[in-house]
């Protein structure tokens, strides 16, 4: 099991590594305003952002085996740090936009590496609470770092703009944080990432799993795919790349469709409210629920519950019960974040297998998040968005067979 003072700083580095990523949008707004640039540049930077993050996750097994755990949290977080700081001084959008993509970078990576660690130093009948913690207190915890960009950029501190201010001090932060992390663990304990290696007795293969022989350490980023020819592997990469497309882009078309159903714009924030309400409780209450019940039945359940929710705020047209379907929404979506996490990581054991797993997982997000802006928003032009999250429904309802076809036998938690 992961020490308490461990996960504690593990949440820690959470919170401040989602809030950094979450606060950019932020941030560039301001900035693009000051420097006369428009909202077209926001958006390429942040799309640029993302495509690096997601790309630099690939690398997840080499910054592991290269830097240990800590010595890869230490550099991604000192990234960061370094993005923001160059943001503070940058004379103009293409300066303070590289360094922003340089903040973004790391995202990805973290999360992987960090699920990885989770994922091998805990016991897998209580992986599924661990790992809901996790994700719902990155979730909580992000919220006064970007509430705080959001009010600072306006203002200015002297005769520094709001938003140079806060780039500064967010930089800063990042800087000491990773500095402390590097002189307190990486330096002091370089073997204390040992545990996280290959041959931990939470790594070893159980009962019922198959024992993946952990690849070869190569220079090659792409060796890691040839995990997928493990049928059970690919099901599960496939359950949640549907995954991906059916929940990730729901609250981001939500209020174009509350608009096109007559909605007042003004109330949107109650959904907004709601849906964020339910990702907390639904993160929290999944991740138990699977100790329980095991992955595939509440991976299966949420499926089956989130094509029936869509089609049922199709119909709704009364305000509050809207606004509670919004709220279960966000319960279901928000909620299989931990249960892919684990459902990903049951056909095998091993911690270099995990990083091999987790990189691939969120590779695949990640195109999936860059194509459907685009596919549903031409959805949107040609049909309407009606449309947009009938499909959304639809695919929800078929993500849920991949996992059916997996291998009983090799679930450990069933």
């Amino acid at each position: 099991m992961i020490p308490r003072a461990r996960f504690i700083m593990l949440n820690l580095y959470h919170i401040l590594i989602d809030g950094l990523f979450d606060s950019v949008p932020v941030v560039l707004a301001f900035m693009a305003l000051a420097l006369g640039s428009g909202e077209t540049d926001v958006g390429l930077v942040v799309s640029l952002g993302a495509a690096l993050s997601t790309a630099v996750g690939l690398g997840t097994g080499l910054f592991s085996r290269r830097f240990g755990f800590y010595g890869s949290v230490t550099l991604l977080i000192g990234l960061a740090g370094l993005g923001y700081l160059g943001a503070a001084f940058a004379g103009s959008m293409i300066t303070a936009g590289a360094c922003f993509v340089l903040a973004m970078a790391g995202f990805a990576a973290f999360h992987n590496i960090s699920f990885s660690y989770i994922t091998a130093n805990t016991e897998r009948q209580s992986l599924g609470r661990v790992m809901s913690d996790f994700t719902a207190i990155g979730d909580v915890g992000r919220i006064p770092l970007v509430s705080f960009a959001a009010f600072a950029a306006a203002y200015s501190v002297g005769t520094m703009p709001g938003w140079r201010a806060v780039c500064l001090a967010y930089g800063v932060l990042a800087l000491c944080a990773a500095l402390w992390l590097f002189y307190t663990a990486v330096k002091k304990s370089p073997s204390a990432d040992a545990s996280t290696q290959p041959g931990n007795p939470a790594s070893d293969p159980l009962p019922g799993a198959e024992a993946a022989p952990p690849p070869r350490p190569r220079r090659n980023p792409f060796a890691g795919f040839s995990i997928l020819k493990n049928r059970d592997v690919f099901l599960a990469m496939l359950a949640s790349m549907l995954n991906a497309f059916s929940n990730d882009r729901i609250f981001t078309f939500l209020p174009l469709l509350l608009v096109a159903k007559g909605i007042d714009a003004k109330t949107i924030g109650s959904f907004a409210l709601g849906f964020t309400l339910g990702s907390f409780v639904g993160k929290m209450a999944c991740g138990r629920l699977i100790d329980i019940f095991g992955t595939r039945k509440i991976f299966v359940i949420a499926g089956i519950i989130l094509a029936l929710l869509l089609c049922a705020l199709l119909q709704s047209s009364n305000l509050i019960l809207t606004v509670i379907i919004s709220l279960a929404i966000g319960i279901v979506t928000k909620g299989t974040v931990p249960v892919i996490q684990t459902i990903i990581t049951e056909p095998v054991r091993g911690a270099t297998v995990y990083d091999a797993i987790f990189s691939l997982n969120s590779f695949g997000r990640g195109i999936i998040n860059m194509l459907t802006p685009v596919l549903f928003g031409g959805i949107a032009s040609m049909w309407s968005m009606e449309a947009v999250y009938l499909l959304m429904a639809a695919v929800a309802a078929l993500g849920i067979v991949p996992v059916l076809l997996m291998s009983r036998g090799r679930a450990a938690a069933e």
